[in-house]
């Protein structure tokens, strides 16, 4: 029994992404809609935005939820709160390489070639989605904390972001200038155009780089700052 759980949780991790991925693949092979703009098998791109994507929101929900499972922990022991939210991390990462593990399975069955540069493109799209996760996960927990309605708002808004990122639709066919303007300041989504690139290697524009690596460190700084404050009275609001 002491087992299940752990195995469960794995399963879960795989075949979330995996539930979503049919759902879409469906939706739009039914809908009728072409998926030419992506310039890479379909499939694939999709499946790189759904284990970014996943990683984003486990890493978030596994924050909320560890806060509130360990509240006895909190109001009587004394030690880094922060470390509420470092653990769902440490555990997504190992959940996101798992997701990884069939990308590249997908690929080759798709047939589609893996630069020799992916682990390079992994390293990037990484560095991107670790700081930006851990300060969301850190505004969120906050969040909760202050207003316990949050616990079932942030749910909501990450969920609703499935139809916002470019998970299954590229940005390359995005006219609004604002839109783009987002996406350019979405780390999200620069982790997910980078990771694609390990598949379909493009020349990279310097300033969405550093546009994208420069939110991820800023909300990762906001949202640490944000927890440290709050921690000082979590105890008495958990």
């Amino acid at each position: 029994m002491q087992y299940q759980k752990p195995i469960f949780g794995l399963l879960w991790s795989v075949f979330q992404p995996l539930v979503y991925f049919a759902v879409i693949l469906s939706v739009i092979r039914f809908s009728g809609r072409t998926t030419s703009e992506t310039e890479m098998p379909f499939e694939l791109y999709l499946l790189c935005g759904l284990a970014i994507w996943n990683f984003t929101t486990s890493v978030i929900l596994g924050a909320m939820n560890s806060m509130q499972s360990n509240a006895g922990l909190v109001t009587k022991a004394s030690f880094p709160r922060l470390y509420l939210v470092l653990s769902p991390l440490i555990k997504s990462v190992f959940d996101l390489g798992i997701v990884l593990i069939i990308v590249l399975g997908a690929a080759v069955l798709l047939n589609t070639s893996i630069s020799f540069l992916f682990p390079v493109y992994l390293l990037h799209s990484l560095l991107l989605i670790l700081p930006i996760s851990f300060g969301l996960a850190c505004i969120a927990s906050s969040l909760t904390v202050w207003n316990r309605h949050f616990r079932h708002a942030i749910p909501i808004l990450l969920y609703a972001m499935i139809f916002v990122l470019p998970i299954f639709y590229s940005m390359n066919g995005i006219e609004n200038k604002w839109l783009r303007f987002f996406y350019h300041f979405n780390p999200i989504a620069g982790a997910m155009e980078v990771l694609r690139s390990g598949f379909n290697p493009f020349l990279w524009d310097l300033n969405p780089m550093l546009l994208w690596s420069i939110s991820s460190i800023a909300i990762l700084i906001i949202g640490t700052f944000l927890f440290r404050r709050m921690e000082r009275t979590l105890a008495d609001k958990v």
